[in-house]
């Protein structure tokens, strides 16, 4: 499927948040902030971290749903609080992604409705939107949120779902841009089609197997393709 057929049809874009509109840990690495999320943890189980979760020096999100997985509360909601707090320190010196505000004021200019839809921590990507003066392009945030449980985070399709709830739309009128294979899983999961940014070397053809329904290298492909439909989405 073309990108002008499925923008064509979309009266909403659902946008995730790290990757298709900034590198969220450009320069507070992941690694520091995972590091920071494994104290947490062995303070809280008295010096001991789980292998699963010690395996897991990257990538924060994935500690969180590892977390989850051991069941006690106020561990999670420890880890929780930490990770959201970590990544609001982040998107301070967050990286733009190339195009991200060029493609949400053209959504905005055509008559599209906006929803971030992201497992990032909804405080971090108010901060940030409100930072870089792109809330006004942004019709909603969908993304997690304290108390939240975590077996919901993407790829269950709970986060979409909440998006489309949000701008009044159904499946079929949006369109998911994600970057990894748990976006393009949750957009399946709510029969919402995909578009995977592949923002990094091997993305493309990973996305492409995952089922995306187009994958780009680029922002820059949706602005343009949105730019021309001055008149807004067909009715």
């Amino acid at each position: 499927m073309t990108l002008a057929d499925l923008l064509g049809r979309a009266r909403c874009l659902l946008i995730d948040f790290d990757g298709p509109i900034c590198a969220v840990f450009a320069s507070h690495p992941a690694t520091a902030v995972a590091s920071h999320l494994h104290d947490v943890i062995r303070a809280r189980l008295d010096g001991e971290l789980p292998p699963a979760i010690a395996e897991l020096s990257a990538n924060p999100l994935q500690i969180l749903g590892q977390v989850d997985a051991i069941g006690d509360d106020e561990l999670t909601r420890a880890v929780a609080d930490a990770c959201r707090d970590a990544e609001i320190t982040a998107v301070a010196t967050a990286s733009p992604t190339p195009g991200a505000e060029e493609l949400l004021r053209a959504a905005h200019d055509t008559g599209r409705r906006v929803a971030i839809v992201s497992n990032n921590a909804s405080a971090a990507i108010d901060t940030y939107l409100r930072s870089h003066n792109l809330i006004r392009h942004v019709d909603a945030v969908a993304a997690r949120f304290d108390g939240m449980p975590l077996r919901l985070l993407k790829p269950h399709s709970f986060l979409i779902e909440r998006g489309l709830n949000a701008v009044h739309a159904q499946p079929a009128d949006a369109v998911f841009i994600g970057d990894s294979i748990t976006d393009i899983q949750a957009g399946q999961a709510a029969s919402t089609p995909t578009i995977g940014y592949a923002n990094k070397p091997g993305k493309h053809q990973r996305l492409t197997d995952a089922g995306a329904d187009a994958v780009i290298d680029a922002m820059q492909p949706l602005v343009q393709t949105l730019e021309p439909a001055t008149a807004g989405p067909a009715t």
